[in-house]
């Protein structure tokens, strides 16, 4: 080491910062700042890929933004359908403090275009960030802000296909100078956040347009089950009663078989009728017998298509209402597939309950299918899936082509 070397290092004094150590210390706090922004979208494309429900995703996502950039407070907001307010979506906000006026104010509060800083934020289009929201007059909540002690602010817009469909913001404790690097990640963020809400709007448009056209179809259905059964029935019995003084007075030895045949006719017009009131009327499959409320299922669906059922129930424990009807229509939609596409002729029904669980099978000799050319959309069996979650159980359905199906919904423990 030369003199000259030497006196330098001997004439620095410990503890002070060369200009080397300045430029490791902005390095080290870009590298920190690169690595909070990949967080941020890392676990933003995480909650997005295995979210389903959107109501439940947008204040985790508030909370990953929130804890990873430091700000306290987080809302989202959407533009309402007939795109003239922004009304308040999601709040989340830091477990160790507490907003209650806040939290209040948003939900209370709309915007429109313009006002406020959600209502810039959609005018523009652009991000737009604001020091100290307690001081600054185009803040409609400054009050309620400077109250709860804050004051950094930021909005950010939601976008899809190139609109703002929404707009999030942040607010901290602190005043926060401007910084675009991380405008530039949110503005990012929020075009990701925009496309999920859109892909869970239209799934949610989807699913709502099929079970109204379900709705539709089972109304036609129950039209025609009224019509082909209970009316043609009644019309034959009423037929036979208008004909039976005119037999008892040529043929008293035809009275009796007409007669049978009138009580056979009233009878499954009976049954028609219970069926079709249990469709239309909930409240028996909550209350009533399962075992009986099945047979007359079964009884029903046996006569309008000629299929071989046969019916096991063994009910040893009490069964809640929730669980019992989750039963019956899982067995009532598994019979709808197997007489419209199965071709079967015979089918094998079973229930067990019992004190921790409970059991439901529905087999066919039918033609089967390849499960993997189920379409994802596919209604019945959708619901079907819904409705054994709704009582906490599994539902597995088993099936090829010319092997026929094996439906099981089961629940233990």
């Amino acid at each position: 080491m030369t003199t000259a070397v030497r006196a330098h290092y001997l004439s620095t004094p410990v503890g002070i910062d060369t200009p080397r150590s300045d430029r490791t210390r902005s390095l080290e706090m870009r590298v920190f700042q690169l690595e909070k922004y990949l967080t941020i979208q890392h676990e933003t494309t995480q909650i997005i890929a295995r979210s389903s429900d959107l109501e439940l995703a947008l204040p985790h996502l508030l909370q990953v933004i929130c804890e990873t950039t430091d700000w306290d407070f987080g809302e989202v907001w959407h533009v309402t359908p007939d795109n003239d307010r922004l009304q308040c979506a999601a709040i989340w906000h830091a477990s160790a403090h507490h907003f209650p006026c806040f939290v209040q104010s948003g939900r209370a509060f709309t915007f429109e275009r313009g006002r406020g800083l959600p209502g810039r934020v959609w005018e523009s289009g652009k991000p737009v960030w604001m020091a100290n929201v307690a001081c600054d007059a185009t803040f409609m909540r400054a009050t309620v802000a400077e109250q709860e002690n804050l004051h950094g602010g930021l909005g950010i817009p939601i976008r899809a296909d190139g609109r703002v469909i929404g707009v999030m913001t942040f607010f901290s404790h602190q005043s926060r100078h401007l910084d675009r690097n991380l405008l530039n990640v949110l503005d990012t963020v929020g075009s990701q956040i925009g496309l999920f809400i859109e892909r869970k709007r239209a799934e949610q448009a989807e699913r709502e347009q099929a079970r109204t056209v379900a709705a539709m179809e089972e109304r036609q259905r129950l039209a025609r089950d009224l019509h082909d059964s209970v009316t043609q029935s009644l019309f034959s019995a009423n037929v036979i009663a208008q004909m039976l003084p005119m037999l008892w007075e040529r043929k008293p030895d035809s009275i009796q078989p007409n007669l049978a045949e009138l009580q056979q006719l009233t009878h499954d017009a009976l049954s028609e009728m219970r069926a079709l009131l249990v469709e239309l009327r909930p409240s028996p499959l909550a209350h009533g017998d399962l075992g009986e409320l099945l047979r007359n299922l079964v009884n029903t669906v046996a006569r309008r298509s000629a299929l071989d059922i046969s019916l096991t129930v063994d009910v040893c424990a009490d069964l809640r209402a929730d669980d019992q009807i989750a039963l019956y229509r899982i067995a009532q939609e598994a019979l709808n597939n197997i007489t419209k596409h199965a071709e079967a002729s015979q089918v094998t029904i079973s229930v067990s309950v019992w004190d921790d669980g409970l059991c439901l099978t529905v087999e066919d000799d039918g033609r089967g299918f390849d499960l993997s050319t189920i379409p994802c959309n596919h209604f019945g069996l959708e619901v079907m899936h819904e409705r054994a979650a709704g009582i906490g159980a599994m539902m597995v359905l088993d099936s090829a082509p010319g092997r026929g199906t094996r439906l099981r919904v089961q629940r233990v423990g």
